[in-house]
């Protein structure tokens, strides 16, 4: 019986051992996707990509990887990694045919109205016409003034510290989470006034870094999911769809218990439900979420990067600070800055668009399906049904595209009116096509009015050794801006 059972188990293992040989000589000599390169684990396992976004590196990661083996490289089995100009315009490019991949579908969750992950391209339609006018620039600019009203604060409170030097990108992230508030409820969250931010930066983090991995494990995410009745909850992603839905429906609530003729977003998506009854009470309070989960990373990722570029190189940073005194003598110049003096400064947008050029806020793949009848990447043939993506740090380094100096802080390449097209066609910091972020018109909006006023208000300097710190899940965190501020007189 002894000798029966060891045979039974050496026969499972020899068998397991076969099945697992010609998977992977599958995988290297008979997939289709087999003659494009890439790490050995990745051609046979998904876990390789997992780990590389699990361990908060993948922008660099994927760098190194397309420096090796060329501009497409195989992460996974049926996943590749594609920075090729031409293959990125066909991906991207508005009205295709290339969906969003499975990876959103662990982002979405069961949530019935998710612009960002939702993967039926007529279903997104219909959902972006209800909110698109809300999101407009016209409409963002409407709410300028609540946006003053949180950068006055902002300027009074860093006034008042005396402690040197100031962690910056933190006071940053606190105008940027109160903006959020003040424009979709017409009432900051009293973050920049109180200094704290409760904790809910660290929570917020928490869940980005999980939805970084826990996507490119969709078996394991839908595991949990059904087990969650019975072992809880061990996914910090779980919170974009739970805690942050239910804070967004509170100051909803709260927004509608206030008398008034408030002036923000929730107002205009109030007008589209009157119009439009397929935008219930849900829906709207997981659009509000939206706002207030992405919106304030984003954006403080943006401004971390322009302030320490800035600071870092004085030749630019003086530049900037001749156009504003420029624009003073000529008295174009308010305080705080409005955002259409801020469209007018040259060289303020050349660096806007350079730092987050540099490090843009989302730098995985976005990733879609291959449809059917397939394309052509470099010189490869992929077929339809393969998953792949352009990470926005990495195509925004193509020697290609902006040239042998790519790796620089030249903001000058913006004012070279015959790139410019270019550039802006391989721009891809809030994505691309249909599904360009919704929300980019406010952060532009925050980083156009609180650059200059904070350059206007106060000399700047880094503090002795400050080095931006890169962490990247979901989205990229950077962390020590130190910054030395002296008040100026305005």
């Amino acid at each position: 019986m002894e000798l029966k059972q060891l045979f039974e188990a050496y026969a499972i293992i020899a068998l397991a051992a076969i099945i697992a040989g010609v998977y992977t000589v599958y995988q290297f000599f008979f997939s289709p996707l087999a003659r494009i390169p890439g790490p050995f684990i990745a051609k046979i396992s998904p876990t390789y990509y997992t780990f590389i976004a699990k361990r908060g590196r993948i922008h660099r990661d994927l760098a190194n990887l397309h420096r090796k083996y060329g501009k497409a490289v195989r992460i996974a089995p049926n996943v590749l990694s594609v920075i090729d100009p031409t293959a990125f315009r066909e991906i991207y490019k508005a009205g295709n045919r290339f969906w969003k991949a499975e990876s959103y579908s662990v982002l979405q969750g069961s949530r019935p109205f998710d612009l960002a992950g939702q993967r039926n391209e007529k279903i997104h339609s219909e959902q972006r016409k209800l909110v698109a006018r809300a999101y407009s620039m016209d409409s963002i600019t409407y709410l300028e003034p609540q946006v003053n009203s949180v950068l006055v604060s902002l300027v009074n409170r860093l006034r008042g510290i005396r402690a040197q030097p100031i962690d910056l990108g933190y006071w940053i992230q606190l105008f940027a989470f109160d903006t959020i508030g003040a424009i979709s409820f017409s009432k900051p969250f009293g973050y920049v006034e109180s200094g704290d931010d409760e904790r809910i930066f660290l929570r917020l983090r928490k869940a980005f870094r999980c939805i970084g991995w826990i996507k490119h494990s969709s078996t394991l995410f839908k595991v949990h999911q059904r087990l969650m009745p019975y072992i809880g909850n061990w996914l910090a992603s779980n919170d974009r769809n739970t805690y942050f839905f239910e804070l967004a429906s509170k100051e909803i609530q709260a927004r509608t218990n206030r008398d008034g003729d408030f002036k923000d977003i929730v107002s205009q998506l109030f007008s589209v439900q009157k119009a439009k009854p397929e935008f219930n009470d849900t829906n709207l309070a997981f659009m509000m979420t939206t706002n207030v989960f992405a919106g304030s990373d984003t954006t403080s990722t943006s401004l971390r990067a322009i302030f320490y570029l800035l600071l870092k190189y004085p030749e630019k940073y003086n530049r900037l600070m001749e156009e504003l005194e420029s624009k003073r003598q000529a008295g174009e110049l308010s305080n705080p800055v409005t955002f259409n003096e801020a469209e007018a400064w040259p060289y303020l947008q050349a660096i806007m668009y350079e730092a987050t050029r540099l490090y843009p806020a989302v730098c995985d793949l976005l990733d879609r399906d291959v449809p059917e009848g397939g394309m052509t990447i470099d010189r490869y043939y992929v077929p339809g049904g393969v998953v792949v993506g352009t990470s926005a740090w990495v195509i925004h380094r193509a020697q290609e595209i902006w040239g042998p100096d790519a790796e620089e802080f030249r903001p000058e390449r913006w004012l070279e009116k015959e790139n410019e097209g270019t550039m802006k066609r391989f721009f891809f910091s809030f994505g691309g096509g249909s599904r360009t972020c919704i929300g980019r018109h406010i952060s532009w909006l925050e980083i156009g009015k609180l650059v200059p006023t904070l350059l206007m208000c106060f000399d700047m300097r880094l503090a002795n050794g400050a080095e931006l710190k890169e962490e990247h899940g979901t989205l990229l965190f950077l962390d020590g801006l130190e910054v030395y501020m002296t008040p100026r007189e305005v």
